[in-house]
């Protein structure tokens, strides 16, 4: 029983003939292709798949990303004695990467998904996808210029989602349907296509803005947002932020007692309340007419605990053990398509 993966049945991501699907898992008596996350990135070739299974201990070491790949965790807040969602994975234990994962140059068009990581490095890396993500601390961008970074439907600690930046700029940022729940730093913008739409930000220092396409997005903290050569509109403001004339359909001084349930999951608390003011206050976009503001409105909302798009298993039955002399065992196991 204990050498089943209970994390995925099977992938919906179209990958070329030739890739490999490789397993990384650090539980003892676990048999997998890999226990060692970094020697998994190190050893798979470009266009692989590697699955990050469920472990009660964290995956370390100093994984670069030199080459397209595509990671695949079993999602996150998945344990509902602490602040997770219950019934949407069997198993109620994260993957965690403690490690800082680094994507370099060469490890353009990866995409990353369903599991927790420490902080995240981007050295002048280009069409990098981050989705249903966990990310503990730090976003670094470094030294050159990042282009088309994706981060969507993901959920940042409270730690602090600091997006530090070291001579590096974004230019192609599209951040949506996020929750930052900690700080926000995004002074290094360039050029005119990076989108901040549809996010709670629920800290309580008034993060800061350039260069941004910012709608449809919630800020649940009491102070100020900077934001600087933005396009601003139809944006749920807690604080009584002054905005410029160029603004439009902002809604400021609401009380988020009347905006989010304010209760259940960690990440489940932001869904709207009924009546809430955010319902139906978005700026209309790709054929949807007044979408809700937040992660949880528009065309792709937030997925709670960050469930990857794949077919997973949220119930199973098995036998303890099994009589001397059977050959067989019934197991009943329940699957639901994630998409």
């Amino acid at each position: 029983m204990k050498y089943l993966s209970l994390f995925l049945l099977a992938t919906s991501i179209s990958i070329s003939t030739q890739a490999k699907i490789w397993r990384v898992n650090n539980t003892p008596g676990v048999i997998a292709d890999f226990s060692n996350f970094e020697t998994a990135v190190n050893t798979a070739a470009a266009n692989d798949t590697i699955y990050l299974e469920s472990s009660a201990l964290s995956y370390g070491g100093s994984p670069h990303l030199t080459k397209k790949l595509t990671i695949i965790g079993p999602g996150y807040h998945l344990d509902p004695s602490d602040g997770g969602n219950a019934g949407l994975q069997v198993t109620t234990q994260d993957a965690y990467l403690s490690a800082t994962l680094q994507v370099d140059p060469s490890g353009t068009g990866s995409k990353i998904m369903g599991f927790v990581c420490a902080s995240v490095y981007l050295n002048g890396t280009s069409n990098i996808t981050f989705e249903r993500m966990r990310v503990g601390s730090v976003i670094y961008f470094h030294t050159s210029e990042s282009t088309n970074i994706t981060f969507r439907k993901c959920y940042f600690n409270a730690s602090g989602f600091l997006n530090e930046y070291s001579g590096g700029t974004v230019n192609g940022l599209t951040f949506e349907n996020n929750i930052a729940a900690g700080y926000v730093s995004l002074t290094e913008l360039k050029g005119s296509s990076n989108i901040i739409r549809n996010n709670n930000f629920t800290s309580g220092s008034g993060s800061t803005f350039v260069n941004a396409y910012f709608v449809n997005n919630i800020i649940s903290g009491n102070a100020a947002t900077s934001l600087t050569n933005c396009t601003i509109k139809n944006n749920i403001f807690r604080y009584a932020q002054t905005l410029p004339g160029t603004a439009t359909g902002n809604k400021v001084s609401q009380n988020m007692d009347d905006v989010f349930i304010n209760t259940g999951s960690t990440d489940g608390k932001y869904k709207l309340k009924a009546g809430s003011p955010a319902s139906g206050a978005g700026l209309s976009a790709n054929g949807v007419n007044n979408p809700d503001c937040g992660a949880f409105g528009a065309t792709d909302p937030y997925v709670l605990s960050g469930i990857p798009n794949i077919p997973t298993i949220y119930s199973l039955t098995a036998p303890t053990s099994i009589p001397s002399g059977s050959a067989t065992m019934n197991i009943t196991f329940s699957t639901r398509n994630n998409n």
